[in-house]
């Protein structure tokens, strides 16, 4: 537009302004604007003031210039005035349209073949959950049955399929269609269950050994953060010896921090310390850091403490994959992280003010099973 004068670049501007607002139009086909239309528009646009100039005169002029730039052209016929306008202009497309390229359908595994049917009409998210799931299946991959937000981070736990979902291992909770609204026949093929909820601490820890919760005869208090983790530690635990959890807690995220106050109400329990474990993020840090605090200002409430061969084990075979959260500052970092271990302190600090988080459902059923290291902190 570097040929025009400046108020023929304005009324231009202002006709595209026009169209994309009124029409919902994306400059890539011509679209109409009327006559009454145009006279609104051009009138919106500030020009130079010329005594006796007649606002059909000057209208007419910048349109000559649209018109032999090739932005614009008339419609036919006139308002029959003395000094003719258009019934209306066209504006032309500015750029051509691209078109939309479907992602071919990859080579499917044999009990991914219904995708097929599904593939041409999916939403790009649905179908980069088709992808994932059928190349989960062509590794050859561990089909001991596993809670669902870990069997998510099997499937979807890699940089590939980061940014499609809010956390990678809920991408189950938030996918839909045809393949995947089928959840009994979704998690008898991935071999996954869910994972039942949990109590608060207040509530889990009893005077009874026959309440939920109850792992051991020991006198430390094992808090989680989430659901899925908090149950496969109590189905690793069952099955192990010389530890000192008594107790197995879901902290529910923030609900924690409010429950805390509840373990001074237990009358014949001795709890002698909490050991917190969450995810690696500024969220999942601040909670336990917020409990320390406050357990320290009760005198009779036990020290909040990291179970510190948990987060050992989560730095070490768990995936940094990007978050939402944003980046925090090394001084915001080093409030979060003084309440870790020393050992983990520089590598969480590392991600607090990157962009990547860890989930503690890397830490899953498997690897708990399979080793005891990650009772470091809790043996007797």
């Amino acid at each position: 537009m570097a040929d025009l004068s400046r108020p023929a670049r304005e009324l231009l501007s202002a006709l595209h302004e026009h169209a994309r607002a009124r029409k919902k139009w994306d400059g890539t086909r011509k679209t109409g604007v009327s006559l009454s239309a145009l006279l609104r528009v051009f009138r919106t646009v500030p020009r130079p003031r010329v005594e006796d100039e007649l606002e059909s005169v000057v209208l007419r002029r910048h349109l000559a210039e649209l018109y032999g730039h090739g932005a614009i052209t008339a419609m036919k016929g006139d308002d029959g005035e003395k000094i003719p306008l258009p019934k209306g202009v066209w504006v032309l497309p500015t750029h051509t349209s691209v078109k939309k390229v479907r992602e071919p359908l990859p080579p499917l595994h044999p009990n991914l073949r219904k995708v097929a049917g599904y593939w041409e009409n999916a939403a790009p998210r649905t179908r980069i959950g088709y992808r994932a799931v059928n190349n989960w299946f062509f590794s050859e991959p561990d089909m001991t049955p596993a809670p669902k937000r870990e069997r998510a981070l099997d499937i979807f736990g890699s940089r590939t399929y980061s940014g499609y979902f809010d956390a990678e291992e809920k991408a189950f909770d938030e996918l839909g269609g045809p393949f995947f609204s089928d959840r009994e026949a979704l998690y008898t093929l991935l071999q996954m269950y869910s994972a039942p909820p949990q109590l608060l601490t207040e509530r889990l820890v009893a005077e009874s050994d026959g309440y939920y919760g109850r792992i051991g005869d020991g006198d430390i208090l094992l808090v989680v953060e989430n659901v899925t983790t908090c149950w496969s530690l109590i189905e690793a635990l069952d099955g192990m010896e010389d530890h000192a959890v008594g107790y197995v807690a879901c902290g529910m995220g923030s609900s924690f921090l409010a429950s805390l106050v509840g373990i001074k109400m237990l009358r014949h329990v001795k709890i002698a310390e909490i050991r917190y474990f969450g995810d690696l993020d500024p969220t999942g840090l601040s909670i336990p850091a917020a409990a320390a605090e406050e357990a320290a200002k009760h005198g009779d409430l036990p020290e909040v403490l990291p179970a510190v061969g948990l987060y050992d084990a989560l730095l070490r075979i768990g995936t940094p994959l990007p978050r939402k959260e944003r980046r925090l500052t090394k001084q915001q970092a080093a409030g979060r992280v003084r309440w870790l271990d020393p050992s983990h302190q520089a590598m969480a600090t590392a991600l607090l003010c990157g962009e990547d988080r860890l989930a503690q459902e890397w830490v899953n059923l498997r690897y708990l099973k399979a080793n005891s290291e990650w009772l470091r902190g809790m043996h007797r």
